[in-house]
């Protein structure tokens, strides 16, 4: 089985697929195998960035709100959207992160993959996955550890991948 482990936020994502992990999906906690777990070594397959996620709010949005009448009377107000440009950009990033996942998938370079994520950014993954990526999910975790090195990533992981 093909495994990958997916490490993003707002603006990075990393695709690391786990090597030399023979073994892997023999025993569970209940019925333990007697082979040793194996820890099966990261390696970098791609990356994505969202260069928007880095910039200020100034650099996203060039035009001021709008504005917008009372009710009743004269008075003007600004006009805030629902979602700002950052969140909008974070939705787009997270479609993207997901349609990469995805055509691995369906190119069959990935059968099943775990997810680490920065907390507001891993529900965003989540509310983008269709089924058959939600069920080739293992496991997520609300980390973000998308700027930190193939090792500390694989500590934060199970042995027994």
């Amino acid at each position: 089985m093909k495994t990958w482990v997916v490490v993003a936020d707002a603006a990075r994502a990393r695709f690391l697929a786990v090597r030399d992990n023979s073994g892997a999906y023999r025993g569970s906690e209940a019925f333990p195998s007697s082979q040793p777990a194996p820890k099966g070594e990261l390696e970098e397959i791609t990356s994505l960035s969202n260069p928007a996620a880095r910039l200020a709010d100034a650099d996203l949005e060039t035009d001021r709100p709008g504005a917008t009448a009372d009710r009743k009377g004269d008075a003007m107000h600004a006009y805030e959207p629902p979602n700002s440009v950052r969140d909008v950009e974070a939705k787009r990033f997270a479609r993207e992160v997901v349609g990469e996942l995805d055509q691995a998938r369906q190119a069959g370079k990935v059968d099943r993959f775990y997810l680490l994520a920065a907390p507001d950014f891993l529900g965003l993954l989540r509310e983008s996955m269709g089924k058959s990526l939600q069920e080739a999910l293992v496991a997520d975790q609300a980390k973000d550890l998308s700027g930190r090195s193939a090792e500390d990533i694989r500590a934060a992981l199970p042995e027994r991948l």
